[in-house]
């Protein structure tokens, strides 16, 4: 198990560890529906560090990284975040990241933990003869996620002029690079530093009162979001379209795996589902409408700001918004709502 280097001071602030993606991570410090309310009301820390950090750089990058990812890299100013997908040769997903453009010249893709090395063989294999160089720069930097309505007002006293970025643009303060990004569906900010000054800001921000987030709050609030989840919502077999995607993914300029998507037909859509009962639908639980199989679970939790439990599934297309159908869970079916998969709507979007 890998730890980052917030791992002393997560268990000095009473963190409950679980294992993930090969890291010992905080599931929680205090209790998990807290924290998820709390960065809805106020704002919270997370420590997700155990993230990839790639840069690709070279008098080619800007084009490499436009056959890479689905979205139109040629599209992003200067400064600018942009979500995308890296495609397999099956159409099927091989990470969702997010792009940093620096320049023309230099970027910084950031990837899921799991998918770390995953995503630099493949990048590796594409490399072909764009001149660009690929750097794994993921242990030179920690990775902070400061995520509520207070995260300004609070961040731009350590590092005055964060209040001028727009939401998916990031800029260079005191040399720390922060973006505001987040994976919450709230306003906020993710802070790439070096560990020593990581450390000091985490604990100046929690002397403040921030309060210390783990990885069940986080997946409540991106749940409650309509965010994806690696190998919930996205997998190397799933059409990334199903997952309510297709906005990023340019179909007018050519990219690894569009031809392989374009074979493919979307059978099931992502909705959001509303439980009558307060009983969690897991991963793999059965949808039914009447005696039909219309759908999975990919995702499920309790929303301590909604009061309900709710789910993301992958159904039917012919399944409307509105329908009612019903969650398999331990042999019950319990009767659901069919929803929009951004429960809460006033959360911010991807851009």
């Amino acid at each position: 198990m890998r730890r980052t280097p917030y791992f002393e001071l997560h268990k000095k602030f009473g963190a409950k560890f679980v294992p993930f993606a090969g890291w010992e991570m905080p599931v929680q410090f205090s209790s998990i529906l807290e924290e998820a309310k709390t960065v809805r009301s106020k704002v919270g820390i997370f420590d997700v560090s155990h993230m990839g950090r790639i840069f690709i750089e070279g008098p080619q990058a800007e084009e490499f990284l436009n056959y890479l990812t689905t979205n139109n890299v040629k599209n992003l100013s200067e400064g600018e975040v942009q979500y995308s997908l890296i495609l397999n040769e099956k159409g099927g997903t091989v990470d969702d990241i997010t792009v940093y453009k620096f320049s023309k010249n230099r970027f910084m893709v950031v990837v899921n933990a799991a998918n770390r090395e995953k995503v630099l063989k493949h990048t590796e294999n594409l490399k072909g003869n764009f001149e660009v160089s690929i750097y794994d720069r993921s242990g030179e930097l920690t990775q902070l996620a400061l995520q509520g309505p207070e995260a300004e007002n609070l961040l731009k006293d350590f590092f005055p002029g964060i209040e001028k970025l727009n939401y998916y643009t990031f800029g260079e303060f005191n040399g720390v690079l922060i973006s505001r990004t987040g994976y919450t569906g709230e306003d906020g900010f993710e802070i790439y530093i070096p560990a020593e000054g990581g450390l000091k800001l985490y604990k100046e921000l929690v002397e403040r009162g921030v309060k210390p987030c783990g990885l069940g709050a986080r997946d409540i609030l991106r749940i409650e979001a309509g965010f994806p989840l690696y190998g919930h919502e996205l997998n190397e077999d799933m059409d990334p379209r199903e997952a309510n995607l297709s906005k990023f993914i340019d179909l007018q300029k050519e990219f690894f795996g569009k031809e392989a998507l374009l074979s493919r037909e979307p059978k099931r859509k992502l909705r959001g589902l509303m439980l009558e009962q307060r009983r969690v639908a897991q991963q793999g639980f059965k949808v039914f409408k009447g005696d039909n199989l219309v759908g999975e679970i990919s995702s499920g939790t309790y929303s301590p700001n909604l009061g309900k439990s709710i789910a993301l599934a992958f159904l039917d297309r012919e399944i409307k918004l509105g329908e009612t159908v019903e969650v398999e869970i331990r042999g019950k079916r319990i009767p659901a709502k069919v929803v929009k998969s951004r429960f809460i709507s006033n959360v911010r979007k991807k851009a």
